[in-house]
């Protein structure tokens, strides 16, 4: 697989496993319902969004920082919305259609007019599209904190600091640990209570380059983390993993991977491995919005048989899910792409989180 030197592919890599991460969380939620804390599902369910805004912060840092300009606010936006807005608005009419619930006039313009959802981010239809909500808000402020940061990046440490007041404060005292995460939910998904993970993702954008003995061993460190993330004890309903001193913890090792990830060198990993893995990054946007409509549909063609074989819906919906998802990625989504290449581009160039 031929790589271009610019391209941190080895954040497709953890993109895509996040994104499919949460589709088996999803698979298992909807068959057997939500999981314990202490379960790795449990923990992808929370963290890999949170491993998204990190991500994102990350990468447009990456892509940005040595060629934005006041000039090129405009182009930043038109290109953002061609690469997210159209799936968006996809899986938003998708589920209008096959979803059992039935929804407001209302409720069904905030989605298609996007904006009014980036402040209130619970109102989207579409499974999951609560953190593109939240993403597109990011968005908006990214252009401001990048150019105060390119005069001084002391700008960005003193934001960070702000924002982590806003944090620690759904932290401790929003989220009560005594309640489920679904009774809070929409306190949960508001982006002043994520916004603080795409202000370290920019943060690690800006670290210095790493010692090349820590690059050499990120990838084993990085498998120690997760084993850390997996097996830290912690046992209840989900929200003990968003909330207190466990969030504190479990932030600081998503954190950690991101960054061992970000720096990891992969070229180690066979060929064909890579190609697999960045497959499964270039359609994670796609695996993200699309499973729950498929799981929908199949469950509805397999009829009582979704019910008394539950292992056959969720591989049928997995295999049905990538299949799709590929088409969508090189078919529709593309599209817009090709559609945003028309603006200016940046100089430099990295893996983007929404592929």
């Amino acid at each position: 697989m031929s790589k271009s030197p610019l391209r941190i592919h080895s954040l497709d890599y953890l993109r895509g496993l996040a994104a499919h991460g949460i589709m088996f969380y999803h698979m298992h939620l909807l068959n057997f319902g939500e999981t314990d804390a202490s379960s790795p599902l449990a923990v992808i369910k929370i963290y890999a969004v949170a491993i998204f805004f990190i991500l994102s912060g990350l990468t447009l840092y990456k892509v940005y920082f040595d060629s934005f300009n006041t000039n090129g606010i405009r182009t930043f936006f038109i290109k953002r919305i061609l690469r997210i807005v159209p799936l968006l608005w996809l899986a938003t009419i998708l589920t209008f259609l096959f979803s059992e619930e039935s929804y407001t006039l209302k409720k069904m313009a905030v989605n298609m007019l996007v904006l009014p959802g980036i402040l209130k981010p619970e109102m989207f239809v579409a499974n999951g599209a609560w953190s593109i909500g939240n993403e597109l808000g990011f968005y908006v402020l990214f252009p401001v904190i990048l150019l105060l940061t390119q005069r001084n990046v002391n700008y960005l440490i003193l934001l960070l600091i702000a924002f982590l007041i806003p944090f620690f404060y759904f932290t401790y005292i929003v989220l009560d640990p005594a309640s489920t995460l679904g009774a809070q939910w929409s306190k949960y998904v508001s982006p002043l209570n994520q916004f603080a993970f795409f202000l370290v993702g920019m943060g690690l954008g800006a670290l210095r380059k790493p010692h090349p003995a820590l690059v050499k061993f990120a990838p084993y460190l990085a498998i120690v983390v997760v084993i850390a993330l997996f097996t830290y004890p912690v046992q209840g309903e989900p929200i003990q993993l968003a909330a207190g001193n466990n969030r504190i913890v479990f932030s600081v090792l998503t954190t950690l991977l991101c960054y061992l990830i970000y720096i990891a060198d992969f070229s180690f990993l066979p060929a064909s491995v890579q190609w697999g893995l960045s497959t499964l990054g270039e359609i994670s946007y796609s695996v993200y919005l699309i499973h729950p409509i498929v799981f929908v549909l199949t469950r509805i063609a397999l009829g009582n048989i979704a019910v008394s074989q539950p292992y056959l819906l969720i591989g049928i919906t997995i295999t049905a899910s990538l299949i799709v998802s590929y088409f969508l990625y090189q078919y529709f989504e593309k599209y817009f792409m090709g559609l945003a290449k028309h603006f200016k581009k940046p100089v430099a160039k990295a893996a983007v989180l929404v592929k």
